[in-house]
């Protein structure tokens, strides 16, 4: 259910709403290393710990709730990507009380729930999942709400550029012509690589660096898949 894969981006379609927030107070979860940085606010009656694998090439946070067993989740970055194959996936774009948006992506099979929350537009692929491979639809819905409200507190990539200031920093050194420009950050070192593309079906595009200490070099022009 919902395997999991290694593409250049992430992007499904459709929304939902948030349920109604709660606030969260109590002690901060953070976790950094290298360009990878995250941060929650746990509330009392949750504990948290650093994790990594190195097999699946992520790291950060695994949080869960005391007193039930079913609410055990992970915060991870992906140091090499992510990405889902969307056979059988609901995905439904969220927008949290701190303002974060975040894709949910479900998927129902025998009475269990796959599930991962995809952080959009922030400095890496973060992404939040139970720490099994499923849960019980029902503790999903029951703990929804509290999980919800956790992750409105996520700080992601404390310090490093925002996109826009990515794209922006890059436009100052581009003169070519385009309609869409877009960035995807790398946490290997801390650079933003920024496309500028042109034509409805993105029909090739150039790329502009944004390294992590501001400075912007030309990339390698890209082609659209579609002209492959």
């Amino acid at each position: 259910s919902g395997c999991t894969v290694h593409p250049s981006g992430n992007d499904p379609t459709g929304s939902i709403d948030t349920p109604s927030p709660a606030p969260v107070t109590g002690q901060t979860a953070s976790y950094t290393s290298g360009y990878v940085d995250m941060a929650l606010t746990l509330p009392e009656g949750w504990q948290w710990e650093s994790v990594q694998n190195k097999d699946s090439s992520t790291e950060g946070i695994h949080f869960w709730k005391t007193d039930d067993k079913a609410l055990d989740f992970a915060l991870l970055c992906w140091r090499s990507g992510y990405g889902i194959c969307g056979t059988g996936v609901t995905s439904e774009e969220l927008t949290l009380s701190g303002g974060q948006k975040l894709w949910q992506h479900t998927e129902e099979s025998d009475g269990s729930l796959w599930l991962n929350l995809f952080f959009e537009n922030v400095p890496g692929d973060y992404v939040c999942q139970p720490s099994g491979s499923t849960l019980d639809p029902a503790a999903w819905e029951a703990g929804r709400s509290e999980v919800l409200d956790i992750l409105s507190t996520a700080q992601l990539g404390r310090g490093a550029m925002t996109e826009q200031q990515a794209i922006d920093a890059a436009k100052a050194h581009y003169d070519g012509d385009y309609d869409t420009a877009y960035g995807r950050y790398s946490v290997l070192d801390g650079s933003w690589t920024v496309s500028f593309s042109k034509g409805t079906a993105g029909q090739g595009a150039s790329r502009m660096v944004v390294h992590a200490d501001g400075s912007v070099s030309s990339g390698t022009p890209v082609q659209d898949a579609a002209e492959k």
